[in-house]
């Protein structure tokens, strides 16, 4: 008797330890970051998930004002073909829906900002000669982007730029591109191309604005102060200013000796 339940006890104990691998094991395979996942030397596995596949998604076109440019954002989801049913089921299906149905909303000097989720790309498409090409030619996410649109009724100053927030570097090195990792901010002209960075390496934006009297463009930036490759709460924001004729990477406006003044003023406060 004392053998059975010794042996009833022991069972159930190895019953619960699969269980709880199986669970585990579960968990790894089906929990997964956002954002665009690197590929590795070590391709093997990727290569052998036949089930999932990665399709494009595109996004409605907007028309670039004052230009003979379309804007076709592009981005990519996985489909699962797990389905019970055996048809292709998205396992993001609310990640492309956006905030307003034109695809973008208003900003701020008659901008707009696009409001596609997701996106990795965006088509320029020009619509007299039928040129069409890619913005960039490498994997990233288009975090931000804002664009000129006036119309008639606009009569205050106005600029000719786009300018865009692109994650394209895994810079926590978690193997993948999204919104934990850094940003880069560019300038361009209205057809998409002669991109020039203005922001850092190893920063995110947090604003910008555009100082009319000057044509200067201010941005408050995120550095990642405490280098734990992360962008939070308690890393410094910095401003930093570029000009719109010739842009270059943002010159810090606040001095040192300033930021001496500030942390003594702080100090004092209990």
């Amino acid at each position: 008797m004392k053998r059975l339940i010794f042996g009833i006890v022991i069972g159930g104990i190895v019953g619960a330890v699969l269980i709880l691998l199986v669970l585990a094991l579960f968990k790894s395979n089906t929990s997964g970051k956002g954002g665009l996942r690197l590929v590795t030397s070590d391709s093997t596995s990727v290569n052998n998930d036949k089930k999932n596949q990665q399709i494009l998604v595109y996004g409605d076109y907007i028309d670039l004002d004052s230009t003979d440019y379309l804007l076709i954002p592009l981005g990519m989801k996985t489909i699962d073909a797990k389905d019970e049913k055996g048809g292709l089921r998205s396992k993001s299906s609310t990640e492309y829906l956006e905030t307003d149905a034109r695809g973008f909303s208003s900003y701020k000097y008659n901008f707009y900002s696009l409001n596609f989720g997701n996106c990795n790309n965006v088509i320029f498409y020009n619509k007299k000669n039928d040129e069409t090409y890619l913005m960039l030619q490498h994997p990233a996410i288009v975090s931000q982007f804002y664009f000129p649109y006036y119309d008639k009724d606009y009569t205050a100053e106005k600029f000719y730029f786009i300018l865009l927030g692109i994650r394209e570097d895994d810079t926590n090195l978690d193997g993948y591109i999204n919104s934990d990792d850094a940003e880069k901010v560019y300038i361009a002209d209205l057809s998409g191309k002669n991109m020039i960075q203005i922001s850092p390496n190893q920063t995110q934006l947090v604003d910008w604005f555009i100082d009319v009297t000057t044509n200067n463009i201010l941005m408050k930036v995120r550095f990642d102060s405490n280098k734990d490759r992360k962008f939070d709460y308690y890393d410094e924001i910095e401003i930093l200013k570029t000009s719109i004729d010739s842009p270059t990477q943002g010159k810090k406006i606040i001095g040192a000796e300033i930021k001496v003044n500030i942390k003594k003023i702080l100090d004092r406060i209990k």
